[in-house]
């Protein structure tokens, strides 16, 4: 478990920058044109380049998670098993995302250091790791991330789209609808439960009963509590958080502000069980109270969407009590750090540029 969790966090710090450039495009033209009415070239040029980034984090993810298991053999399947995570090849099958990204760097890093021991015959021996292995790995990764992986996630979509749809066909579960798109945002962090989440949202966007803005409301506290929450945690309980962790704090609470849950990562790949929970409990309570307040906002990206809200006091409110419900049960469930990875153990998740 310690390799794959290292591995995990090398990962996760090579994917950082390229996180905090798109996040940042897509949030300046986000406030550009809702704030400023703002609606040029350049501001479409610069919303693009922000989602052209956003498209590389997934296989430079599995590229570099691959990278710490298998060093320099493992980059090239690695990030091709990433890509086909964020561009499935077949049809029928669905993005995986940054979960699927993660399981492609581990296949692909354990798969070459499994290559890397069988014996070779003399004549190929000096292509072995040049050629033979990251081309046999490519092609196993690209098989395996296009069929079993893309048809898993595929049915797993259907599924989940299907039932929140029946939910959201029930005035009675609308609180629980709400719950469980926000619960489903700070699951994954930006992954694709994330995701299916969101496309509900803009599937129902226009619906005359204005449920597309309503349920647009409810995913706000699953994106922006996650970040939020692990960086004040950080600060009020420091001993429970890695020197690394803390450094990330002041980034993972303005990130969490712009609404870039992806900040959390490095917090949770050290400890997943406790943060994701935490962060889900108080992401479920935000969305829960949403729904029960018929709060609506047709903004977009973290703090942009209170402006538009429906009440803007009400939705802060449900914010900051999903923050303090995550805080609350990050500052008395997580252990202290040398319980835990120690700092020499850690990966520095600091960005320099």
């Amino acid at each position: 478990m310690g390799k794959i969790q290292k591995a995990l966090m090398t990962g996760v710090s090579y994917m950082l920058p390229f996180i905090v450039i798109a996040g940042l495009a897509i949030a300046l033209t986000g406030i550009a044109t809702s704030y400023f009415k703002v609606d040029n070239v350049v501001i479409t040029t610069l919303n693009g380049f922000g989602w052209t980034v956003m498209g590389f984090i997934p296989p430079i993810l599995g590229a570099y998670v691959a990278f710490a298991i298998a060093d320099k053999a493992g980059l090239a399947p690695g990030f091709i098993g990433g890509w086909i995570a964020q561009n499935p090849v077949l049809e029928g099958t669905s993005a995986s995302g940054f979960l699927g990204a993660v399981l492609a760097g581990l296949i692909a890093g354990f798969l070459v250091q499994q290559l890397k021991k069988l014996p070779f015959p003399a004549v190929v021996d000096s292509l072995k790791s040049m050629l033979v292995i990251p081309l046999v790995s490519a092609l196993i990764l690209y098989f395996l991330m296009a069929y079993p992986v893309g048809y898993v996630v595929g049915a797993l979509y259907d599924g989940i789209v299907n039932g929140l749809l029946a939910l959201a066909a029930n005035t009675g579960t609308a609180i629980l609808l709400g719950a469980v798109l926000s619960a489903m945002c700070a699951f994954d962090m930006g992954g694709p439960l994330g995701k299916i989440a969101i496309t509900f949202v803009f599937a129902v966007w226009n619906d005359p009963s204005g449920l597309g803005f309503l349920t647009n409301a409810a995913v706000f506290p699953g994106i922006m509590v996650p970040a939020i929450s692990v960086g004040l945690a950080s600060y009020i309980a420091p001993k429970k958080f890695t020197q690394s962790e803390r450094k990330q704090a002041p980034g993972a609470i303005v990130t969490g502000l712009v609404g870039i849950a992806e900040a959390t990562l490095p917090y949770a790949f050290r400890d997943p069980v406790r943060v994701i929970g935490c962060n889900m409990a108080g992401a479920a309570v935000g969305g829960a109270m949403m729904m029960a307040f018929q709060i609506t906002t047709p903004g977009v990206s973290g703090i942009i969407g209170i402006p538009p809200a429906s009440n803007p006091l009400l939705f802060t409110l449900c914010i900051a009590v999903g923050i303090a419900v995550s805080v609350i049960l990050l500052v008395l469930v997580k252990k202290e750090a040398s319980e835990g990875m120690t700092e020499e153990e850690a990966v520095d998740f600091e960005i320099t540029f």
